[in-house]
């Protein structure tokens, strides 16, 4: 019994460690999504930004990990302001541009991947995962105070709940959104070096694998909020966890004559647990007043 119950604790014990790190790329994500769409701009960008960054990391970070942090969240910031002057500044649709984006990055990466790499790819010591976990804790609560308790704060959160009062009160619209969303492009880019740098040590195309909706779903799970989205993102990234430790542990689970504990049906544990938390917010998380609302509708 005693080695049960100890197998079992060191069981879950992993799991519970397994979670902290599957969840810390969909936390910076998710946090970047809270920054951008606080100030009134969809950011659907975010699994462009994660690819970028896995991608740019890897590149720079072959002779130096820090040049590679930093070309990462480069690469993602210049999306971001990319994002911001198409939907602020040529009206688009923020969820053309945001699907655009992130069809460029996928499908750049790929390009760049056969061009600049060799077949066989580039491993690198990359960082550790550490850093990027530290970073998970201690973003959102310096997030919530820059919301809540700055200028700057106040300013984005008055453009995304009404752009048309904030000019009367002496606030462009267009700068605190442009910050905004390129500070989003940044997180989104570190997010993904998370990926390539700490935790695969290589790129390969496609390694968001999802990852960038995962964490919008949770910014919206967390009704918009930098200590909700992240507590969502820890919802998400423990089915992750879960999927894996399972398929390490070879648990065997049969009922009614399907197998599963198949690896394609705990694969997608995360996707369907995302559908069905999004399903469960549906009508209660209500989302920032001009979110995705382009500035001709409010002039």
């Amino acid at each position: 019994m005693l080695g049960a119950g100890g197998h079992q604790s060191s069981w879950l014990v992993a799991l519970l460690i397994a979670t902290l790190y599957s969840a810390t790329p969909l936390v910076l994500a998710a946090l970047a999504g809270v920054l951008s769409e606080r100030a009134g701009v969809v950011n659907i960008a975010l699994e462009g930004l994660m690819l970028a960054g896995a991608f740019f990391g890897v590149w720079a970070g072959q002779g130096s990990p820090i040049a590679g942090v930093a070309a990462a969240i480069l690469a993602g910031a210049l999306l971001g302001l990319l994002h911001a002057v198409l939907t602020q500044m040529t009206r688009m649709d923020h969820v053309v541009s945001g699907l655009g984006i992130t069809l460029l990055a996928a499908g750049s990466t790929r390009f760049l991947f056969q061009r600049v790499f060799p077949s066989s790819g580039i491993s690198i010591a990359g960082v550790s995962r550490d850093l990027f976990l530290y970073a998970a804790i201690v973003l959102p609560i310096l997030i919530t105070i820059l919301l809540y308790r700055t200028r700057f704060g106040l300013r984005l959160r008055a453009v995304g709940e009404g752009p048309e009062s904030a000019r009367m009160a002496g606030i462009s619209p267009l700068p605190s959104r442009i910050a905004a969303v390129t500070l989003s492009g940044a997180l989104g880019g570190f997010a993904g070096c998370y990926l390539s740098m700490a935790e695969a040590h290589q790129f390969s195309p496609g390694m968001s694998a999802g990852k960038g909706y995962i964490a919008l779903a949770a910014v919206i799970f967390g009704k918009w909020s930098p200590v909700g989205a992240t507590l969502g993102a820890l919802f998400f990234g423990f089915f992750d966890a879960l999927q894996n430790q399972l398929q390490i542990s070879g648990v065997q689970l049969n009922w009614l004559g399907v197998e599963w504990s198949s690896p394609f049906l705990l694969h997608s544990l995360p996707y369907l647990m995302t559908i069905i938390a999004l399903v469960s917010v549906v009508g209660r998380a209500t989302p920032p007043a001009a979110l995705g609302v382009t500035e001709e509708s409010v002039e």
